[in-house]
C-alpha cells in the first residue's frame, strides 16, 4: 500500500475532525479521495487517524458498527458493515449539550451501546457468545458527521473517516436481556414536533448479531473485543439532521430514554 497517501490522508481526515466549521472550509476535498483503492487502504487510513488521535492523548474505548441496515449497505454496494472506534474524548458527558460550532453536517442516530464484561476472542464469535459477554446495554446517541467536503460518496470514503463517527453520548446502563428479546427493542426519536420510529430489528436483525460481526471483523485485523469496551451496535432509527437549538430525546422502552440538547 502507499504509505505516505495514507499517512497523508489520515492527517487531513484528522485535522478536519478538529477544525471544523459549518461553512466546510476546513474539510477534506473529495478528489482526495480518488486515490483511496480499496478497503484495506481504507482501513488503513482509519487506522492512522486513530494512531494520531492516540498520539495527542487520546484513548480508545471502544468501537461502533455502521451500515448495519440493508438499504444502506446497498447504497454503499457494500457486502457487511463498517466498523469504527470511539475516542473518550469524543464522549459527552451526562447533562453536556452537543456543540455544533466544531462539526459540519451532524446527523443524530439512535443506537443500543454494549459493554462487555468478558473479551471476545474466538474467530466464530455468535450473537449468543456477545449476549453472555455482555455487561450493561444502554440507550445511546451516536452523532455522525463526515470530514469529506459534500459527504463520503464511496465505501472507501466512508470507512477511511472512521465511518462517520463524530460525538456520542450514553444513557444508564441495564442489565442485558437474557434472551434474543433485545432484537424486538423498538425505539423513538423526537425533535422538537418530529418523530422518527425505529426498530432494532434494523440493526442486521439483532444488534449482537452487530457486536459479532465486529468481534470477528477485528480479529482479521489481529484485535480483539475486550473486557471493558463499549460498542456502538448499529443506528435503530434513520439518522436524522440536527441543528442548534433542537433536544433530541429517544425512547427505547424497557432500555430507558435519552435526551441531548444541541447548542
Amino acid at each position: 500500500m502507499k504509505k505516505d497517501l495514507i499517512a497523508d490522508l489520515g492527517r487531513r481526515l484528522w485535522q478536519a475532525g478538529n477544525e471544523a466549521t459549518a461553512d466546510d472550509s476546513t474539510a477534506v476535498d473529495a478528489a482526495a479521495a480518488d486515490q483511496l483503492d480499496d478497503l484495506e487502504m481504507a482501513y488503513a487510513v482509519e487506522s492512522a487517524t486513530r494512531d494520531l488521535a492516540v498520539a495527542a492523548g487520546g484513548r480508545v474505548i471502544g468501537y461502533k458498527v455502521g451500515l448495519t441496515a440493508q438499504p444502506v449497505r446497498d447504497t454503499f454496494g457494500a457486502d457487511e458493515p463498517a466498523a469504527g472506534h470511539l475516542l473518550a474524548d469524543r464522549l459527552l458527558a451526562d447533562g453536556e449539550p452537543l456543540a455544533t460550532a466544531g462539526l459540519f453536517a451532524p446527523m443524530a442516530e439512535v443506537e443500543i451501546a454494549f459493554t462487555l464484561g468478558e473479551a471476545l476472542p474466538g474467530p466464530q464469535v455468535t450473537a449468543q457468545d456477545v449476549r453472555n459477554a455482555t455487561a450493561a446495554v444502554a440507550p445511546a446517541f451516536e452523532i455522525v458527521d463526515s470530514r469529506w467536503r459534500g459527504g463520503a460518496r464511496t465505501l472507501p470514503m466512508l470507512v477511511a473517516d472512521n465511518t462517520n463517527a463524530a460525538r456520542a453520548l450514553l444513557g444508564s446502563p441495564v442489565p442485558p436481556p437474557a434472551s434474543a428479546d433485545l432484537a424486538k427493542t423498538t425505539a423513538t426519536l423526537s425533535i422538537g414536533s418530529r418523530t422518527v420510529p425505529g426498530s432494532a430489528a434494523a440493526v442486521m436483525g439483532d444488534p449482537a448479531e452487530a457486536v459479532a460481526w465486529l468481534a470477528r471483523h477485528l480479529l482479521r485485523g489481529g484485535r480483539r473485543l475486550e473486557a471493558g469496551d463499549i460498542v456502538l451496535s448499529g443506528t435503530l432509527c434513520a439518522p436524522t439532521a440536527i441543528s442548534a437549538g433542537d433536544r433530541l430525546v429517544a425512547d427505547l422502552g424497557e432500555l430507558g430514554r435519552i435526551a441531548l440538547d444541541v447548542n
